[in-house]
């Protein structure tokens, strides 16, 4: 089935961004990105930080200069000072806070919110377990999605990588992943997510495949 990907960009109204908030921001190099539907506020916000004597960094992202996903931070550089993402809620920012290993501002237009290293430091205590207890399970699981952009090309690769380690290891494909099936499979001692990162931060049954590349030869 053919499937049509429209980007959509919210509207602002002047009264909608209030960039004084980014006052707060001390650092004198600031790396800014925005999710798709907020990337339109680039030029301004980068024009405001400029204003205030700021040295603005721009990269390109996953698709357009700027653009982060949830799974992808190559728009983020983690030698600034400070990092700006443009979005609303945490759900990107703590994903890329994650992937760079920094702290992130997030900027919804109202609001000013940050990703702290407390909370990068308790998600990284929770990856050592699950590193620890996947290195320890006989039988795990791959969840491979169909969705484009996050379908796993080489999972058959990754299969026999795990099976080299005397893992027993089933694939699972889905469209739509529904953790609750889980419990269908009692004999799946760890699932390893290979799709969307946010899977598997708050689910201790999930283990993201970058978080045991470094046990695969």
């Amino acid at each position: 089935m053919k499937t049509l990907f429209i980007e959509t960009k919210r509207k602002f109204k002047d009264s909608d961004i209030n960039l004084k908030l980014l006052d707060s921001l001390k650092g004198k190099t600031i790396s800014l990105a925005a999710t798709i539907q907020y990337i339109d506020l680039i030029p301004k916000i980068k024009s405001y930080l400029e204003s205030k004597n700021k040295k603005v960094i721009i990269k390109q992202g996953a698709h357009h200069k700027a653009h982060v996903l949830g799974c992808n931070s190559t728009a983020l550089d983690k030698t600034a000072d400070e990092i700006l993402i443009i979005t609303d809620g945490k759900f990107h920012a703590i994903n890329n806070a994650i992937q760079i290993q920094k702290e992130v501002h997030v900027f919804s237009g109202q609001t000013l919110d940050k990703i702290t290293q407390k909370e990068i430091d308790q998600h990284n205590k929770k990856t050592l377990a699950k590193q620890k207890k996947f290195l320890l399970s006989d039988t795990v699981a791959l969840i491979l999605s169909t969705k484009y952009g996050q379908h796993h090309k080489q999972i058959n690769k990754i299969k026999i990588k795990i099976q080299a380690l005397n893992k027993k290891v089933y694939i699972f494909e889905a469209n739509n992943i529904n953790t609750q099936e889980f419990e269908n499979f009692p004999q799946i001692q760890l699932w390893i997510n290979t799709a969307c990162y946010g899977l598997a931060r708050d689910d201790p049954r999930i283990v993201n495949l970058t978080d045991i590349l470094e046990f695969l030869k």
